[in-house]
């Protein structure tokens, strides 16, 4: 008890985020890039094909297609898909600018629908509201906070049977599972990034495409590459979106550490949870705490609470006492003015009650990381009971 509180004593910090590797980890990686280095072997190599293995194994998949970043994925599938000029795209009013900025890059239209306020992703009832008026080609789910929506399984359908593209932004989400089952691994078409800070981040930027459908890979892998179909044939009009093999070596020597990874991100997540039950009668936090969907096992991505006023407000006081937070998202997409030149009018949003507006202002992400030590865990809950 007293080395306890010794070493709660000596965390005077904690950060939002801080990314720890395993022991050897850092060792085991530059032998890979000397590898890479000797070889000369920087695009396109070995390590794309055993990235290319290690990540279809984890997530049963069935294709992937590694590219340059998670941006770029997007836009990959919905190509793909023959998205394009004036075609319709459903997505949800809270996601991060890549998923609203990637349906404008391919010139379609964006539709954005509103959120549940129960799991925070896109209402599965607006959106069929908004199949209905809009005849969308595609839509666009977002996996939010390493979750996803408790009806995942009602959109899958609902889209097969209505001849609409599925693309699953699966950026925070991968380690996730769906009714126990690997999030990835039923997808039609679901994306990633591999942002240094996702649950699998690489050493820079990176992403990919899993795809169900033998064909649509082979289109988004020619579409990353110039649309080659040989060194000098370009089938499609693509432009250059390869992995470099320095990506592809980090992020095959993370996946060995992956699982437990998101078992300490899990561990912590749950302590939280925990720590707001025993203190519900106790103890009036400033927060509320959220919990996934009961069908969905998440990777831990992000802690993700409601103050209980505003972030901005609860944000500052914990940063007195030394604890970083996040704000993911702090504003709705339709509230974005970045797209005002490309769009006619004002943005469309499906909406009954503008959960999105109200959630955004309030969400808060304190500190999970993975290997987040206990210490340092017990300092964000002294805070809270300060505050």
């Amino acid at each position: 008890m007293i080395q306890q509180e010794h070493l709660i004593q000596e965390v005077q910090e904690v950060p939002f985020i801080n990314l720890r590797f395993e022991e050897d980890f850092e060792d085991k990686v530059m032998q890979r890039w000397k590898m890479a280095l000797d070889s000369r072997g920087f695009i396109a190599g070995e390590a794309c094909k055993e990235l290319e293995e290690s990540i279809l194994e984890f997530t049963k998949a069935k294709y992937f297609t590694p590219c340059a970043n998670g941006t770029d994925a997007i836009q990959l599938a919905l190509r793909a898909v023959g998205v394009g000029k004036n075609d319709k795209v459903l997505l949800p009013d809270f996601t991060f600018w890549a998923t609203y900025e990637a349906v404008l890059n391919v010139a379609a239209e964006p539709i954005m629908v509103d959120i549940n306020p129960q799991d925070f992703q896109m209402d599965f009832d607006l959106f069929v509201l908004a199949c209905e008026k809009y005849k969308p080609k595609a839509a666009i789910i977002v996996h939010l906070y390493g979750w996803c929506s408790a009806r995942l399984d009602e959109f899958r359908s609902y889209c097969k049977k209505n001849e609409i593209f599925l693309i699953e932004d699966g950026a925070q989400s991968i380690g996730s599972k769906f009714n126990g089952e690997p999030i990835f691994q039923s997808a039609f078409l679901a994306t990633t990034s591999f942002y240094p800070a996702k649950v699998l981040g690489a050493a820079g930027d990176a992403g990919g495409v899993f795809s169900s459908n033998r064909e649509i890979n082979e289109v988004c892998t020619k579409l990353a590459n110039h649309g080659r179909s040989s060194h000098y044939g370009h089938e499609y009009v693509g432009w250059n979106s390869r992995m470099d093999e320095l990506q592809a070596h980090f992020l095959v020597e993370s996946l060995k550490h992956l699982q437990a990874r998101i078992d300490s991100r899990r561990e912590a997540e749950h302590k939280y949870l925990n720590f707001q039950k025993q203190n519900m009668q106790n103890l009036n936090l400033p927060l509320q705490m959220k919990e996934c969907p009961s069908n969905v096992a998440s990777n831990g991505y992000l802690q993700v609470s409601i103050a209980k006023t505003s972030f901005k407000e609860l944000s500052a006081k914990l940063k007195e006492f030394g604890i970083g937070t996040g704000n993911v998202y702090p504003s709705p997409m339709s509230a974005q003015v970045g797209a005002k030149s490309l769009i006619q009018g004002e943005p469309l949003l499906v909406t009954k009650d503008k959960v999105t507006y109200e959630v955004s202002s309030k969400v808060i992400n304190l500190p999970l990381f993975p290997y987040i030590t206990d210490p340092e865990l017990q300092v964000v809950m002294n805070a809270l009971k300060k505050v």
